[in-house]
């Protein structure tokens, strides 16, 4: 099996645009240049450890949301068949336009692609999986018409999962840690009744709890590579020693531009998968090492 991870880097003009969370709407302009170093660097990390990336540029400065690929897509492994991608329905209008990059670009890898056709579904960014259950989310951005279009493609055991804000996606409600088998939740930002979903489950014992205030410091936001969780600076320290009690190797990851201002942290910037290997195709020139040097001639 393959770890897939579709990625996109900021480009030369990349800016805040939308504002559309509680970090961005208050932060200062954002150095694109520095983003763009931050990105490089995270996507090294991920390949260092064992995954794929495949990296597409944005066609257009005033695609500012596609480095935020958690909501590109959502690609979905089927046995014996080509992978779906299925396509978000985005809430924010200077992010429609997204997906049709995206699309192109699923279809040369080899997946089927599929749009839920119905409400707002934001992809990646409100789905999870721990011990052989996805967990789909509504409530922040992604509605619950949107949910259900979605969920027809999911196979096997599904929860749906409801959140409200600051948590405006599932990843920053709930975080899977497969490698010490523990769900990290923040009851604080989901309806009462998908804790005791959860709870009844997984078992109570499995689940870490963290605070309101802890998620908006990026405590379920890191992105869990194994053993190694790749985790924002701006993680609290409790957390960072709650993970390491687990077992975990938290590695810092310094993204002032990306997180601090932009509001997404290293889990919101990919799309990931795992995909048999012989069922996709991967285009060279969207390799990390090739759309590296662009990056790289741009460091200065």
């Amino acid at each position: 099996m393959m770890d897939l991870f579709l990625m996109s880097p900021p480009g030369r003009g990349w800016a805040l645009r939308g504002r559309s969370n509680f970090r961005s709407r208050e932060a200062a302009p954002a150095d694109a240049r520095g983003a763009r170093r931050e990105w490089l660097t995270l996507a090294r990390h991920i390949e260092a450890r064992g995954g794929t990336v495949v990296a597409l540029p944005s066609p257009s400065d005033a695609l500012t949301g596609m480095p935020y690929a958690a909501e590109c897509g959502q690609v979905v492994a089927r046995e014996g068949q080509a992978p779906l991608f299925l396509l978000p329905r985005m809430m924010s209008a200077h992010r429609f336009a997204e997906r049709d990059h995206w699309a192109p670009l699923a279809r040369r890898l080899g997946l089927e692609v599929v749009d839920p056709g119905v409400g707002i579904w934001e992809a990646h960014g409100d789905v999870a999986t721990f011990d052989g259950v996805t967990l789909l989310f509504w409530g922040g951005r992604t509605t619950l018409d949107g949910l259900e279009a979605a969920q027809k493609s999911f196979p096997g055991e599904v929860l749906r999962v409801q959140v409200r804000e600051p948590a405006f996606h599932g990843n920053m409600a709930v975080l899977p840690l497969p490698a010490v088998d523990r769900l990290v939740v923040c009851p604080d930002v989901m309806a009462p009744e998908s804790v005791a979903l959860l709870e009844q489950r997984f078992g109570a014992n499995r689940l870490v709890r963290v605070t309101e205030a802890d998620i908006r410091r990026y405590a379920t936001n890191g992105l869990p590579l194994g053993r190694d969780l790749l985790a924002p600076t701006v993680m609290p320290p409790h957390i960072v020693e709650t993970f390491e009690r687990l077992g975990l190797r938290v590695v810092s990851m310094p993204m002032p531009e990306l997180t601090e201002k932009g509001g997404g942290s290293s889990r919101c910037l990919v799309s990931r998968a795992s995909v048999d290997a012989s069922r996709v195709s991967l285009p060279p020139e969207y390799r990390l090492d090739v759309v590296a040097k662009d990056l790289e001639a741009d460091a200065g």
